[in-house]
């Protein structure tokens, strides 16, 4: 997972956008991914870094496997949330990708702006960075998002290439458009959830507790015909 622990601020090619006063929290908690500083969407990765203490984390693309906007009736305040594809390094750990880390499941980031206008901003300016990074390796990240698949489609993903032989396949053949899926593949109905894997069904409700649907105050929308179809 490649995390990087910083003790000064990098080079940065082209920033997207700059989130000055922004607040960090991970799970599990990390002393170098807590506090006060400045949140850097770089093209070529995301970086946060606190003046103040000398220190800070870049992270590739790549190792978010899932960022979304939450709007804080959790108690965090509105904060974007990113999950990665293992758990956030602690500080005094002297290699940042010992292979032990591995065995966790998953580590949590939490951003929260001072000005809570800004999460817009920020998630498209990260949407639009990450486009840019795509996971090449076809492993790691997308092993999690795979259980959540349903019938066979985990078979030909890194979850059933555990060398990570990438002759299988190519770049092109590993993305699909919405039209190239099968249809028994998507999650519709409730009776679909029954055909998840044990883990797919553990990432699915943990995404949903953390994850906030917009309410009628937040967005404006009327929420009893927001999924009416159009006339």
């Amino acid at each position: 997972m490649p995390v990087t622990l910083l003790s000064q601020l990098p080079t940065l090619s082209h920033t997207r956008f700059t989130a000055d006063r922004t607040r960090v929290a991970s799970d599990p908690p990390s002393d170098s991914a807590n506090g006060l500083g400045t949140l850097y969407v770089d093209e070529q990765r995301l970086v946060f870094f606190s003046t103040e203490a000398s220190r800070g984390f870049s992270i590739d693309y790549p190792t978010v496997v899932i960022h979304a906007v939450s709007r804080g009736t959790d108690g965090v305040g509105a904060h974007l949330y990113c999950q990665l594809d293992g758990p956030f390094p602690s500080s005094n750990k002297p290699d940042s990708n010992d292979e032990e880390d591995d065995d966790e499941q998953f580590g949590e980031l939490r951003f929260i702006p001072e000005d809570e206008k800004l999460l817009d901003d920020m998630f498209k300016a990260m949407s639009d960075c990450a486009a840019l990074n795509p996971d090449d390796e076809g492993s790691g990240s997308e092993s999690d998002l795979d259980d959540i698949c349903v019938g066979d489609y985990q078979d030909g993903t890194a979850n059933g290439d555990e060398e990570g032989n990438d002759d299988e396949y190519d770049d092109e053949s590993a993305v699909q458009t919405i039209e190239e899926l099968d249809s028994s593949e998507f999650i519709t109905t409730a009776d679909d959830l029954d055909r998840l894997t044990a883990k797919g069904k553990e990432i699915l409700a943990h995404l949903e507790s953390v994850i906030i649907e917009p309410t009628e105050q937040a967005n404006g929308s009327n929420e009893d015909g927001r999924y009416d179809d159009a006339e």
